[in-house]
């Protein structure tokens, strides 16, 4: 079964608690849970803070694995 991108987003959404990985500084794998906070227009969206290595993470490569 193929499940379309919005069925993914929204399957996402109604789990809200889902993993992360990016590289760290390293090149080493580094993976945490986000709350998925909104599913909108085939778009996925999170929060996390600026002081947090996740968003340096983001910054320096935005590749993810969810």
């Amino acid at each position: 079964m193929i499940m379309e991108s919005q069925e993914c987003l929204s399957m996402l959404r109604e789990m809200r608690d889902c993993a992360f990985a990016t590289m760290d500084r390293d090149g080493l794998p580094a993976v945490r849970i986000i709350d998925v906070m909104l599913v909108e227009e085939g778009r996925l969206y999170f929060c996390t803070a600026r002081g947090k290595d996740f968003y340096e993470e983001l910054l320096a490569n935005p590749a993810v694995a969810v």
